[in-house]
């Protein structure tokens, strides 16, 4: 896979399969749903018949966003009503949005749901700064799952120490009882198929049992959106804040192989030190 440096992002213009078979990002979607073996952008139809079979309940359905185009209903809006999700066809970003709700149901209604309490409360126009951060993490955020004894892991990273959190302790992702990322923004999904120095996102931990590692494929799966969802919902403008910090994803072991050494980690244009100024924030 070929990484490029600090350009203009633009999304590879035809389907291709290969590109979640090469990283390792996309290993959560292509083992929960048959990406690998299309020929073509999945439609509308056949990501509703995923989401379906994984949810047998669900009334959520996703829907050509052209047929829906001239509705004056604002986006959440929409969905709320119609429990129909617009998505563009042979469009890598909505592809991913439509799989987070595949996979994560709960969590994206929870979403929703605080997104139409926002507009409630300030109208749609009005983005809110709720709204601001329910989006951040919509399309940028990095679930951290961590084991209990794994948390001092995620205090390197909120501190900045990359060199110690990716490359010192590198063998302690991915590896049984070690944290596992799991990209939950489709904006980053989009992103790593063309992957660039500078792609950052938003680092969110959610802590798992010591015993996750073992559990199978939907397990996991229904334990990540319950407990997410609860997030989601409970959560306050400053929760969310303190919640969410930066994170480099091509500093994850693994993601960025070919250049990962210790040398790679000392570029501060990337791996950028925490600013004196927040260093008691995030």
């Amino acid at each position: 896979m070929i990484v490029v440096k600090n350009q203009r992002f633009v999304a590879p213009e035809q389907w291709d399969a290969q590109i979640l078979c090469d990283h390792p990002a996309y290993r959560w979607l292509c083992a929960a749903l048959p990406l690998s073996e299309q020929s073509s952008f999945p439609t509308p139809a056949v990501l509703t018949d995923w989401l379906q079979q994984l949810h047998l309940n669900s009334v959520v359905g996703f829907v050509d966003a052209l047929t829906c185009q001239h509705d004056p209903r604002y986006y959440e809006v929409f969905i709320a009503d119609t429990q129909q999700v617009p998505t563009r066809t042979d469009n890598w970003h909505d592809l991913f949005g439509a799989c987070i709700w595949t996979l994560f149901p709960n969590s994206k209604q929870a979403l929703n749901q605080r997104h139409l309490s926002e507009i409630a409360l300030h109208g749609s126009k009005n983005r809110s700064a709720l709204r601001h951060q329910l989006t951040l993490f919509d399309e940028c955020g990095v679930l951290l799952l961590c084991p209990p004894d794994q948390q001092d892991l995620v205090q390197a990273l909120r501190a900045h120490l990359w060199q110690q959190a990716f490359w010192s302790e590198r063998d302690r992702w991915h590896h049984g009882n070690g944290v596992t990322p799991l990209i939950f923004g489709h904006a980053n999904y989009e992103m790593l198929t063309r992957p660039f120095i500078g792609l950052t996102a938003k680092l969110w931990p959610l802590s798992v049992p010591a015993e996750f590692c073992f559990w199978s494929l939907q397990q996991q799966l229904e334990f990540v959106d319950t407990a997410l969802s609860k997030q989601i919902a409970e959560f306050t403008l400053t929760d969310f804040r303190q919640q969410m910090s930066p994170l480099p994803l091509l500093g994850i072991p693994g993601w960025y192989q070919e250049l990962q050494t210790a040398v790679f980690y000392q570029d501060v244009s990337y791996f950028r030190p925490k600013r004196q100024a927040t260093a008691n924030g995030l």
